[in-house]
């Protein structure tokens, strides 16, 4: 995996689905879709790990110019908080609360 300059890490509790559901909802939100057209305006990379009973740990790697940083980090907090995401075979993924971890 290629290095990314800026992290960012969450707990994703009450997960019912998939957990590659959190990764689309963070590319749906920085990019419109999990499915673009050209590069992402920020690149980024999301991994999604199950621990304990239905949750997750997130960790989202992007770079983003300096002056960005601020709302790249809102906007994936933004896109998780949404809490669902409907695929592209029309299950729904669902979460609770997101908690973010650390940098």
């Amino acid at each position: 995996m290629r290095e990314f300059a800026q992290e960012q890490r969450f707990l994703v509790h009450d997960l019912h689905g998939g957990p590659e559901a959190l990764g689309a909802a963070v590319t749906v939100e920085l990019c419109g879709h999990w499915e673009h057209d050209g590069p992402c305006r920020w690149p980024h990379h999301t991994t999604a790990t199950i621990v304990g009973d239905n949750s997750a740990e997130l960790v989202v790697r992007f770079d983003a110019d300096e002056s960005e940083v601020a709302e790249v980090r809102d906007r994936i907090l933004a896109g998780l908080r949404v809490g669902a995401l409907q695929g592209p075979d029309d299950h729904i993924t669902a979460w609770g609360p997101v908690e973010p971890t650390g940098q």
